[in-house]
């Protein structure tokens, strides 16, 4: 069902006057399965950290709340929030973006997984993003939720959390 597992876990950066960045940072904590756009999202620490950027910065005429941003300022994806848990998580959905190339002419790294979706569980203090990719999964991504909060996608959720190893 799901071809790759992200955990990530936030960590605010200390500017030089000993006060944390405003914008929340992730930071991927463990992973499993293969999703090869992330390759290209390491950092030079060989992390993948991302942003969450609150609507008010992301596109006016979008109906994402938020989108999550990762290195060079490369669109992860839009987060759209429809009201569904697990447990207490929230769970959102979103997509990679189809453009072959994104501003500055730079080349989209999620061009080739255009069609895959993705479904982030949120907790309830943000403290924690899971996202999940489903492969060629954009068009029902919205489904993808409703069974995710549901239930019907525990086990394979389960499966991947077990076989995620920290890096």
């Amino acid at each position: 069902m799901f071809s790759y597992y992200l955990r990530m876990e936030r960590r605010q950066r200390v500017k030089k006057d000993g006060t944390e960045t405003t914008t929340p940072r992730y930071v991927g904590t463990a992973q499993a399965g293969y999703f090869r756009p992330m390759e290209g999202l390491l950092d030079r620490h060989g992390e993948i950290v991302m942003y969450w950027s609150r609507n008010e910065k992301c596109n006016i005429n979008s109906k994402a709340e938020t989108r999550l941003q990762c290195k060079n300022s490369i669109n992860f994806s839009s987060v759209y929030l429809q009201g569904l848990k697990l447990g207490d998580m929230r769970i959102c959905y979103g997509e990679p973006p189809r453009a072959e190339r994104l501003k500055g002419d730079k080349q989209n790294p999620f061009y080739e997984n255009r069609a895959d979706g993705f479904l982030f569980l949120i907790a309830p203090d943000e403290s924690v993003i899971e996202v999940l990719v489903v492969p060629q999964g954009r068009q029902l991504i919205r489904g993808y939720a409703a069974k995710l909060a549901d239930g019907q996608l525990n086990e394979d959720l389960n499966e991947l959390r077990k076989a995620a190893k920290s890096w």
